[in-house]
Order: C-alpha cells, then structure tokens, then sequence
C-alpha cells in the first residue's frame, strides 16, 4: 500500500506547481491582489467538463450555508473554493498530493476565502477527521487511483453524519479496452483502478449509502469533447495555446494525457457517472 500511494504520489507532485500558477496568472494580467475564483477556474477544475460539470454536480442535492463539506481529492482546490463562494458553506478539502495542497491553500487566500475554506494533506482511506464530521462529501473524478474502493466508501461514511449525502462525478471502466496511458490520472498501469458502473454502484451501497441518483453522463462529456475538438481544429495554427489551463496542474505530458482521455472517452473505453447517495441513518 504504501509503495502504492508513493508512485500515485510521484504522477500528482510537482515542487513549482505554486510558483507555476502564480506565474501564469501574472502573464495572464490577472492581477493576484484582486483575484476571483472565476480568475481561476480555467486551471483549477482539473476534473471533465471544468466549472461546468461542478455546478452540475453541486445542483445535484440541496447545498446551504449552514453546511460542512469535505471535497474528497481536492485537487488544487477549484471545487471547494466554488461551494464556499457560491453556498456561504464551509469546505475542507483532503488530497495526497503535498504540492496540490499547497496551491490549493495559497490560491483560496488569494481569493480571500482561507476563512472558509481549508486544504488537509491525507489519505481518503485514513481521513484526519472525526466521525460524523461533514453533512455532505464530494467527490471529483478521484477514486480512479484507488484499488480498495470498499474502504475509500467506508471512510467517507464514517466523516459524514447520519443522513448526509455524497455527491460525485466520476469515470468508470466500459467492456471496450483497456485505457491508453498515460491519461490525467495515470502514468503507469498500476496507477489506474476503474470499476464498471455497477461494480462501482453496489460498492457504495455495501459502504452503507442509499442510492438517491445514479445517472450515466457519458453523452453530455462526449458533447463537450467534440465541441472541444472543433474548437481547436479553428485555432490559427500559429495561435499559442491559453496561458491559463489545466497543463498548469497536470506537468509534463498534459496534452498526450489529455489527447489519451479523450480518446478513452470518444473510443468507449471509459465512461462517465454521477451520483448522490445518503448515509443511512
């Protein structure tokens, strides 16, 4: 296990993804004393479909002010700094990768919501939280790593209380191929764990959630991949690629892993869900 999450580790981490960022911001003209979220969010919404597939997910189940949420996999931190923004809730985000808490912690006090929002570096299968801590978990295509998907479910059960939901987006595993590596999530075989939809669907519910939706969104992030495409194919050749983007966060490689995705995605090798589940009570 521990050898496991050191190579999952090393694909994520980077020392200058901080420095990067602020960097590419600056060039940008984003001026980093009066950044917004939405400053942020063409790099920061590393997951499919970007902010637009986060508002989705986050109008998929009543989100107020008044709760707590843990964004299970939080990235660089886009997700959480949305649900603090846009609902008034308080999020604390858990990831694995030190250098993705870094810029995740520096870049919510440049938004000014440090007050609100909070980044602890772990592992999903041994959160640092109590039981029954958060009323909602969220998360953002990130279980793809992890083979014991049994205890990752179990876990966010525990740090949720009774009747609290779990709400996702997620990429699952299809009869069609294997996955072509290496991918955003992936630069070894071994680093990637795909369920089918049903495997990963009755894993959550052995976990002890009742299933309040359950949806297959491969159609919509085919949509969004081919208008993506035709996009790029009306760029004037000489045009340089956007100074702001996810490359930021993925390093080295991100356009072959991104290229990989897609063609995951487009040759029905993998395949999108979301879902929303309670914690029974």
């Amino acid at each position: 296990m521990e050898q496991h999450t050191r190579s999952v580790t090393a694909h994520y981490d980077s020392d200058d993804i901080t420095q990067g960022i602020l960097d590419a911001l600056r060039q940008a003209g984003k001026d980093l004393d009066h950044l917004t979220i939405d400053d942020l969010a063409p790099l920061d919404e590393v997951h499919t479909r970007g902010r637009e597939a986060t508002v989705e997910i986050a109008g998929l189940t009543e989100i107020t002010s008044g709760l707590n949420v843990v964004d299970v996999g939080s990235g660089v931190g886009g997700p959480a700094r949305y649900l603090a923004t846009e609902f008034g809730c308080r999020v604390t985000g858990i990831d694995l990768t030190p250098a993705f808490c870094a810029a995740a912690t520096r870049l919510t006090e440049l938004v000014g919501l440090s007050d609100r929002v909070t980044f602890e570096n772990g592992s999903a299968l041994e959160m640092p939280f109590e039981d029954g801590a958060f009323d909602l978990a969220l998360t953002m295509q990130m279980q793809m790593n992890i083979a014991d998907k049994p205890a990752l479910y179990r876990e966010i059960h525990r740090v949720l209380k009774p009747g609290g939901r779990l709400v996702f987006q997620d990429i699952v595993a299809t009869p069609g191929g294997d996955i072509i590596i290496p991918v955003p999530w992936a630069s070894a075989p071994e680093h990637s764990h795909l369920a089918l939809p049903e495997e990963l669907r009755a894993i959550i519910a052995d976990a002890g959630f009742e299933e309040v939706l359950w949806r297959d969104a491969t159609g919509a992030h085919k949509t969004w991949m081919r208008a993506q495409a035709a996009r790029a194919a009306t760029r004037p050749p000489r045009d340089a690629p956007p100074v702001l983007g996810i490359h930021l966060v993925l390093g080295p490689g991100a356009d072959e892993k991104r290229a990989n995705a897609g063609r995951c995605l487009m040759e029905d090798r993998t395949d999108y869900v979301q879902g929303v589940f309670r914690k029974a009570t």
